[in-house]
């Protein structure tokens, strides 16, 4: 049996919700996106490849223009979407690389597919 290192544990803080702040209030539209960057900003080391992909999307999913860290999923490090992909000569730069929800990237691809076979 092995022992786990409480110490190996990194400590997550959260931030509470201010007063009755709902997400669906147009008049806390700012309060919420600048949230959801705080998130953000901790997923990925600043500096990073990965952090400098979503600062370029100013941390907004491009395909439905919410914000990248609204508790979707994304897709993760490994599967970042490519806008040209692969196969048709893209390149890994950080200007063909964008962040995508799960479903945002499922519905990307699909309408690469299509546009393909017309």
């Amino acid at each position: 049996m092995i022992l786990y290192q409480i110490a190996n544990t990194t400590i997550e803080r959260h931030i509470k919700v201010k007063g009755d702040a709902s997400p669906d209030d147009s008049s806390l539209k700012e309060y919420w996106e600048k949230r959801h960057q705080k998130y953000g900003k901790s997923r990925f080391e600043k500096g990073s490849k990965l952090y400098e992909i979503v600062e370029n999307q100013n941390w907004k999913c491009p395909v439905c223009d919410e914000p990248l860290f609204n508790t979707e999923e994304i897709e993760d490090e490994i599967n970042t979407h490519h806008i040209v992909p692969v196969a048709l000569g893209g390149l890994d730069d950080v200007d063909n690389l964008q962040h995508l929800h799960n479903a945002c990237h499922k519905q990307a691809h699909k309408t690469q597919v299509k546009s393909r076979f017309k």
